[in-house]
């Protein structure tokens, strides 16, 4: 994954949208997400569907379970953001149909307590160009804090 963020870096023009996705805030921009958690002593088992509200889920996007930090400014507003994949590395079991994808992985119950541990849904930008469609450096990430949706 080193190699988005190098991409993202790389160019001047790019543009880092983050939207959080809350139990309350299920459906955000071209998306609706669903989420359960079934916890058991030990761990939670998650369930997330992703559904295109009208095009079809752009094949390169990706998902993952990250450590995502806002910083704040004196006056109280996110003045910056950073993201670290979460270690150890949890299997996520993605099936990706056009418009639908569902995300399974089990987390133990002790790493819900990690502050700012998020599955992370990233749509990276495309254009067209010369008739052909070609990713742009530009994302949007769906951020789900875990604890948010975690059935303690």
């Amino acid at each position: 994954m080193p190699f988005v963020w190098l991409f993202f870096v790389t160019f001047a023009h790019a543009s880092v949208v983050e939207l959080a996705v809350t139990p309350n805030s299920l459906a955000q921009n071209n998306y609706t997400f669903t989420v359960s958690a079934d916890a058991t002593k030990d761990q939670t088992a998650f369930h997330v569907t992703i559904t295109a509200k009208k095009e079809e889920i752009v094949s390169d996007s990706i998902t993952g379970l990250w450590l995502v930090t806002h910083t704040k400014s004196r006056e109280g507003s996110t003045s910056g953001s950073a993201m670290a994949a979460f270690k150890p590395e949890i299997l996520i079991t993605l099936k990706k149909d056009n418009r639908v994808w569902t995300a399974d992985f089990t987390v133990p119950r002790e790493s819900l307590k990690t502050p700012g541990l998020c599955f992370v849904f990233t749509e990276l930008a495309h254009a067209t160009v010369n008739g052909e469609r070609v990713a742009m450096p530009s994302a949007t990430f769906y951020e789900m804090n875990l604890q948010d949706f975690a059935k303690q």
